[in-house]
């Protein structure tokens, strides 16, 4: 027994440890690009673009330019860097509100960063670093077995729909962050943005977070013969980081339940693919509900 919660113990505090240090990095590089993409689009080229040319034709050397640079884009940094510090949601706001308008290629800018800070760094800590085995995704992989995560994705989604309605008739606040709703709110009858958010949100995300939490996490307890308390422990913290800004308290829970599913279709089959079809399917759903507006949850 002694043996036992000192497992559950050592394996939890190397689950919150690795998301806190995987968090950081990802927060770092994603608020940079985040930060460049919205900064980029204030600092007007045409002033720009004649202090390029003169530089390449000769006729004004570096050090000349960059201080012309300086004056122009100096002042447009400072009210930038004001305006955010006092409203910190402007930023993600507004690059946002690009992202779903102009550019949902940039939504590899979640993907990127997560696969590098999660994934990449996540698999050298707890791999290379602690010992622990991960996934090594080698589990079989077939349309049978696709299928099968698909239908589950179908079924996972049902569910949460109904929850969803079920919680508004009851007056509780069922409340997205600020991505989820503004998603929600520009992907209505844009085809080429859902084309795009199966792509990333849907799919990308659905396989990089299966191998994290359930191909890394918990598969750490299921080793260890602690499948049923790394499967409850795994999906707190799956649901903990889905809770954000603007976000009501129902979310979390409900995205607890969601990782509980994933990590109970894991357990029992065995095969990775078989959870990441699972997940995929159900954010690829929850896309197109938010293409056609249909009532639902919005996470």
């Amino acid at each position: 027994m002694q043996n036992r919660f000192f497992e559950i113990f050592r394996l939890t505090a190397y689950s919150l440890g690795l998301v806190y240090v995987c968090s950081f990095f990802y927060s770092v590089i994603f608020l940079a690009f985040v930060n460049n993409s919205v900064l980029g689009d204030r600092i007007p080229e045409d002033q720009l673009l004649p202090l390029y040319e003169e530089y390449w034709e000769g006729k004004m050397d570096f050090s000349t330019m960059l201080a012309e640079y300086e004056k122009i884009v100096t002042p447009i940094k400072e009210q930038f860097q004001k305006e955010i510090t006092e409203n910190p949601g402007l930023l993600l706001s507004q690059f946002y509100d690009k992202v779903f308008s102009e550019k949902p290629h940039y939504l590899l800018g979640h993907s990127i960063p997560w696969f590098l800070c999660y994934v990449g760094l996540g698999y050298l800590l707890y791999k290379k670093v602690l010992q622990i085995p991960v996934t090594n995704l080698q589990d079989e992989l077939s349309v049978p077995i696709l299928l099968r995560g698909i239908a589950n994705g179908f079924l996972c989604f049902i569910v949460v729909v109904l929850f969803g309605l079920a919680l508004e008739r009851l007056s509780i606040p069922v409340e997205s962050g600020v991505f989820a709703k503004k998603l929600y709110e520009a992907i209505h009858g844009n085809a080429y943005l859902l084309a795009w958010g199966i792509y990333v949100v849907g799919i990308i995300t659905g396989i990089l977070e299966e191998i994290f939490f359930r191909g890394f996490l918990l598969k750490a307890f299921i080793d260890k013969g602690l499948a049923q308390e790394g499967l409850f422990i795994v999906s707190l913290i799956f649901g903990w980081l889905h809770y954000g800004e603007g976000t009501s308290i129902a979310i979390p829970f409900i995205i607890c339940g969601v990782g509980m599913f994933f990590g109970y279709i894991y357990i029992k089959t065995g095969n990775i693919w078989i959870a990441m079809a699972c997940h995929a399917t159900y954010n690829s759903l929850g896309l197109i509900n938010a293409y056609l507006q249909l009532p639902g949850v919005q996470s």
